[in-house]
């Protein structure tokens, strides 16, 4: 397959066009030796963590002829993807982008695919890129779907956001006088911990208690589960956690735990993830952390909530958390505006207008852009933050939606919307 793009040069006419349906092949089953070998050949769009249908991009556009057009059926995944970083940068650059047809998770294969249709036209005149978002196969007629309204692709240097005009504004105003996540918070946004098995250091709440009651009492930490998680409370907070460290001498310091242990130990042995000892947890430069106030989110979700956590709960690693004692980044990530963000920004496993998961992982979170705004104008937020969580934690079944309308109608003021754009993040 790569010995036809080799025998192709500029002074060769090409193809007027090329239609493909690139085969699906993770990046895990390719091979150190082989992606070094893709990476060669097609320099300009090569990621290390490609999957393979990325480089059949660039074998395509090398048959083409100049204004020759490429249409290709892939996954969606590098259009917002890390992985299609490179290659959203060569197009965007060199070549117009026609037209992009996202099915999502519709089925319109039998295998489980996210699929798209790309068409690319090889010239770099600066034209719009229309983008068409499918919400349903019932009476699905391309043509028809191509000749009526599109959304507007925004190619930005790291992702490409696709929106209806009208969202631009709000975009805009989202990003003004703001900080990227990353510096708001000191880059501690932070992945929970790879137990190797769970069954072993989430406890039981018989063993918490027991635990509790004797010298390894330090050892037993609060925990929460990514599914209890939400805004203001957690489903159940009665869950623990045994933080062994990395090199603690449980065995000798904490006889107790460590007989606890013993029932799991053949499989604690033939762990990847642990550390100096069987019984103890892999390394972590910041287990400290877990100690401080921070907000902690499930990793993939379609509704994200953010928990303000004060009780130094451990998580793992289905969940994120956000060292920060902010209580205004808490509001602001839990409010309607940022869940609407979210949709327009980040790529969603499905139509993220219609119930599409989405991964909210490191990469994601640092470009978040929050507000610079002083403590003066932080104050009201922070105040209803504080009597929502005293409300909850008298009873947590007390319905706080008037409050929490407060707080989103604050943080639309907070950054000029207008009621025509409320109405749109609220999909009035």
């Amino acid at each position: 397959m790569f010995q036809i793009k080799a025998g192709l040069n500029e002074t060769q006419t090409g193809f007027d066009i090329v239609i493909g349906n690139p085969p699906y092949v993770r990046q895990e089953r390719l091979g150190q030796e082989y992606k070094e070998i893709l990476a060669k050949q097609f320099p300009k769009i090569a990621n290390g963590i490609a999957d393979l249908y990325v480089y059949f991009y660039g074998i395509g556009l090398e048959l083409l002829k100049k204004r020759g057009v490429l249409i290709y059926i892939t996954l969606n995944k590098y259009l917002k993807t890390k992985y299609g970083l490179e290659l959203r940068s060569e197009l965007a650059e060199n070549y117009h982008i026609d037209k992009i047809i996202d099915f999502f998770e519709l089925p319109i294969f039998e295998a489980s695919t996210d699929a798209s249709i790309t068409k690319i036209i090889k010239h770099n005149q600066t034209s719009e890129t229309k983008y068409f978002p499918v919400k349903t196969l019932d009476s699905l007629d391309l043509w028809t779907l191509t000749k009526g309204a599109s959304q507007k692709v925004i190619k930005d240097n790291s992702e490409w956001k696709f929106i209806d005009d009208s969202f631009e504004n709000i975009l805009e105003k989202i990003y003004e006088n703001t900080v990227p996540l990353k510096e708001f918070a000191n880059d501690k946004i932070l992945y929970g911990i790879k137990t190797g098995l769970n069954e072993a250091f989430v406890l039981e709440k018989e063993i918490a208690k027991k635990l509790l009651n004797s010298e390894s009492k330090e050892l037993v930490k609060k925990y929460a589960k990514s599914t209890d998680i939400q805004k203001y409370d957690l489903k159940d907070e009665d869950k623990y956690f045994l933080a062994t460290g990395y090199d603690i001498d449980v065995k000798n310091k904490y006889p107790t735990a460590y007989k606890y242990l013993q029932q799991f130990e053949n499989k604690l042995k033939v762990r990847q993830d642990k550390g100096v000892n069987w019984w103890n947890l892999r390394a972590c430069a910041y287990y400290s952390d877990f100690e401080h106030p921070k907000l902690i989110y499930i990793h993939t979700a379609v509704d994200h909530q953010f928990y303000f956590d004060t009780e130094g709960r451990y998580i793992n690693n289905s969940c994120y958390m956000i060292v920060s004692d902010s209580k205004f980044l808490f509001a602001f990530l839990n409010s309607k505006l940022f869940q609407w963000f979210k949709k327009i920004k980040f790529v969603a496993y499905g139509d993220a207008s219609r119930r599409g998961r989405a991964k909210l992982d490191y990469n994601k979170m640092i470009t978040v852009p929050i507000k610079n705004i002083s403590p003066k104008q932080q104050q009201p937020i922070d105040s209803l933050v504080d009597k929502i969580i005293a409300t909850k934690a008298k009873n947590s079944q007390t319905d706080t939606t008037e409050l929490e309308k407060k707080i989103d109608a604050l943080i639309y003021e907070l950054y000029g919307l207008t009621n025509e754009e409320i109405a749109i993040v609220e999909q009035k």
